[in-house]
């Protein structure tokens, strides 16, 4: 449930750290649900009695070490009318309340009812789970600061195989986002009724309308797909057999009823485990978002609750709501592989609200704040010690950017509550700033400071580390006598100056004379405020709000080309100031989300603009295009009515709270033009990792010029032709920057098929405020049948041949192997080459 937060978060704005969730579209949800899922070995992070475990949106699997199936599956959410419409406004978010959890198992048993524990199965099986087909992915653990309770760089597998459980029965399990798989390959001549599996921890068991078995929970239904069954046929063909579950609900068991088939074949049987209210948050909050400037990975930060192996399978299991932890998690660019995580966390609770990554070293900074006295890696910290009391301190950790080592922490407070929401790196010095809010009077380094003294109630603050984080350099407090907190935090890229924005109650905010606003309005106001480098100096503050009561910021880029500062957020003002001229220029019913532009030195408000429709209107994340300059402004909305939709990618807002994105020119003034609908074929059954070019499009019914530009799939770019060939491909060749588009020209897309089969990429088009997707899809399997069985990019008779031939006369392990193999390609075992080729070439090798 992660990471449909954090998707959401990619696919609203793309910019460093953001602090809202929002809603993914269908296509998004769609590939979050295929994403292999790694198995991950215990290590003692959990109860001994697991052997593996796995994290999906529909709950935890833990693998017990005698084969057992443990489902460890989160409550639903509460409803909250309040909250379903109503974002907090309160900085320190906590996870929706949840139901109780639930826990379901699965035990392989033999017709008596006896478990097939590992010990008993098969002579020569495993006795004890395996992994099977490693994954990229390493995974680390470092909760409490006792050594022994840390793993680091655990390796991470596709598949578990629990060996043969029954005689001539091999099972294995695979899962990916939002389901399990039991694999039971039956070898030839052996008999799938040999297989039954008992179920605990269902109030009832039941066989649905299409065929799958349903575990009705305290919490829902819990449902396993209706099962396929097939075999692979000696000429490559994959032939469907007829399977149904065979229920024995009074003794809660199942197997399987099996129609005719070719025995002397393996038969292969898949049901899979779906949960019904699945896409629940599971108490896992995504709160900040980084992309990798050297390598494109993803990095997502923030909380979860942390889940244990239950003790026993059947009711209902408590889930603990009184301690997190933080979470720091890597994924691939495409975001079809999660790479790494870690933990990061005490024995108090721990919340991630912050993250970014060091512009030289490439390492990895987590921000927010913590209960934990004994957090990792604080050892030889700027403060390695949490300040007294009970209240929160905020934190900064870095870690190595594979997120296989903890590199440092510190602590950063006082006696007070301590809060960290934001965080960025200089680029020219490399130091590490945080920012966020304090009830502490004894904030560590404010000394020499540009607000060395704190005021009454809680203040904005902002410190400044050395990018080993041993070293804490400055710290400034930043308010009145009223209440002050920091939300956001950026760095101008060619002053170096550190700007901090968020909203304040202080009517007395120090700093605000000669600012673009220098007088607060009513309720608390926006503010946005500027430091030198060593936050020895305020250098100018201004407000931003009406008389509205409810001006807040929540979001803070900087325009590389101009060194404009911008500032999103929400508001009840009518009179929000400077609105006029701005592409949304009065404000609607209800709380409208804005996007405000000043000067570089804060001293002049260029432009406002409202956001809204007739319902609440919220921003929360804020970025600019590095190419065009445009303004995108992410959020959640109520109004059905939201300006500038008519030619969106979703032109009709569903019930509840939507997300929103919003495209405005660099000046705030208008949203680009936009053509009428245009379109691009899909192209299906493609070969692998070949260049795809769509066909022509006529771009049309505009007036003048609007800007165009691609992102997407690797590859991914544009030409632009007067003639509806695509002559470009000859002149003027295929772009990737952002250009402009003038009425009636013809674009065709290009970019790279997947290099998997069944496997859609996709590419997208924008042009001024419509955008249009092209997508290519990989044939099936044995469109992918390659001689290279090594993987190293070229057929050599002399090992490719060799392995190839060694199989066909049944050699199978090290045998195939031996004395074939150099360097270190793709697949360099039999254990790999095997399944490529049964997948692939129609074979049907043995382990």
């Amino acid at each position: 449930a992660t990471l449909v937060r954090t998707l959401a978060l990619l696919v609203a704005a793309g910019s460093v750290g953001l602090t809202q969730s929002a809603t993914p579209d269908r296509a998004t949800l769609d590939k979050i649900a295929a994403l292999s899922v790694p198995f991950v070995p215990n290590a003692g992070q959990w109860d001994a009695r697991a052997a593996f475990a796995a994290q999906t949106f529909a709950g935890t699997l833990f693998v017990t070490t005698q084969g057992e199936l443990v489902y460890s599956l989160p409550g639903k959410p509460i409803d909250d009318a309040a909250a379903s419409t109503t974002p907090s406004r309160s900085r320190e978010r906590t996870p929706a309340a949840r139901t109780p959890g639930w826990a379901l198992s699965e035990t392989l048993i033999d017709a008596s009812g006896k478990p097939r524990s590992m010990e008993q199965s098969t002579p020569g099986s495993l006795k004890a789970p395996a992994g099977y087909r490693p994954m990229q992915g390493k995974v680390s653990y470092g909760i409490g600061n006792d050594p022994s309770k840390h793993a680091d760089n655990l390796n991470t597998y596709e598949r578990v195989n629990l060996g043969d459980m029954y005689p001539g029965v091999n099972v294995q399990l695979r899962a990916s986002g939002n389901n399990v798989e039991k694999i039971f390959t039956v070898a030839a001549n052996h008999d799938p009724q040999q297989i039954h599996i008992r179920i605990k921890g269902a109030e009832k068991l039941e066989i649905g309308d299409q065929g799958e078995l349903i575990a009705h929970t305290g919490n829902g239904p819990v449902a396993f797909t209706a099962p396929i069954a097939f075999q692979d046929a000696a000429n490559g063909e994959r032939v469907a057999v007829a399977v149904a579950y065979q229920l024995d609900a009074g003794r809660e068991r199942y197997g399987f009823t099996v129609g005719p088939y070719d025995r002397a074949l393996p038969l292969t049987i898949d049901p899979l485990l779906q949960s019904s209210y699945l896409g629940g948050t599971g108490g896992d909050l995504a709160q900040a978002l980084a992309i990798h400037p050297a390598s494109g990975e993803v990095y997502v930060a923030g909380s979860t609750d942390s889940t244990d192996l239950p003790g026993v399978a059947g009711g209902p299991q408590a889930v603990k709501s009184t301690v997190s932890d933080a979470f720091v998690s890597r994924f691939n660019a495409a975001l079809t592989m999660r790479l790494q995580s870690s933990y990061l966390g005490g024995t108090g609770g721990d919340f991630a609200y912050a993250l970014a990554i060091h512009p030289a070293s490439g390492e990895v900074y987590v921000a927010g704040y913590t209960g934990s006295t004994d957090l990792p890696g604080v050892a030889g910290g700027a403060q390695a010690v949490k300040s007294t009391g009970t209240s929160t301190d905020a934190f900064v950790s870095r870690f190595n950017a594979a997120l296989t080592a903890l590199l440092q922490s510190s602590y950063l407070g006082g006696t007070g509550g301590d809060d960290a929401n934001a965080l960025a790196i200089h680029p020219a010095s490399g130091e590490v700033y945080v920012a966020g809010g304090t009830d502490s009077t004894d904030l560590p380094g404010v000394v020499g400071g540009g607000q060395a003294v704190k005021s009454t109630g809680r203040d904005a603050f902002v410190s400044r580390f050395n990018a080993a984080l041993t070293t804490r350099l400055q710290s400034s407090y930043l308010g009145g006598t009223g209440y002050d907190v920091a939300n956001a935090l950026a760095i101008h890229p060619a002053s170096g100056e550190v700007y901090v924005a968020g909203y304040t109650e202080s009517t007395d905010l120090p700093g605000v004379a000669g600012g673009a606003q220098a007088v607060k309005s009513t309720g608390r106001d926006a503010f946005v405020s500027r430091f030198n480098a060593a936050l020895t100096t305020r250098l100018q503050s201004s407000y931003l709000g009406g008389t509205g009561g409810t001006d807040f910021a929540f979001a803070l880029a900087i325009h590389r080309a101009t060194g404009e500062v911008y500032v999103a957020g929400y508001t009840d003002s009518t009179d929000l100031p400077g609105v006029t001229g701005g592409g949304q220029a009065v404000k609607s019913t209800g709380t409208d989300a804005f996007v405000s532009r000043f000067n570089a030195a804060l001293t002049t408000r260029l432009q406002s603009s409202y956001l809204g429709g007739t319902g609440d209107d919220f921003a929360y994340a804020l970025a600019i295009h590095p190419a065009s300059g445009e303004i995108y402004v992410a959020g959640s909305t109520v109004s059905t009515d939201l300006p500038g939709v008519a030619a969106g990618a979703q032109a009709v807002k569903s019930s509840g709270l939507d997300a929103f994105v919003s495209r405005l020119t660099p000046d705030l003034s208008v949203s680009d033009q936009t053509p009428n609908p245009f379109a691009f074929a899909t192209q299906g059954n493609v070969p692998l990792a070949t260049v795809r070019t769509s066909n022509p499009a006529q771009i049309s019914g505009m007036v003048g010029a609007t800007t165009l530009y691609v992102d997407g799939a690797l590859g991914s770019s544009y030409c632009i032709s007067s003639v509806a060939n695509c002559s470009c491909d000859v002149s003027g060749g295929f772009l990737s920057t952002v250009t402009t588009i003038t009425n009636n020209s013809y674009v065709c897309l290009r970019h790279v098929s997947a290099s998997i089969v069944d496997e859609v990429v996709r590419s997208k088009l924008h042009v001024g405020g419509a955008a249009a997707s092209f997508t290519s899809t990989t044939g099936g399997a044995l469109n992918t049948c390659s001689l290279d069985i090594d993987g190293n990019g070229s057929i050599n008779p002399l090992s490719d041949g060799l392995m190839l031939v060694r199989a066909m006369l049944g050699f199978t392990g090290t045998a195939v192997t031996v004395g074939a193999i150099s360097g270190s390609p793709p697949r360099n075992t039999w254990a790999l080459i095997q399944p490529y080729l049964n997948g692939n070439c129609g074979t049907s090798f043995l382990p």
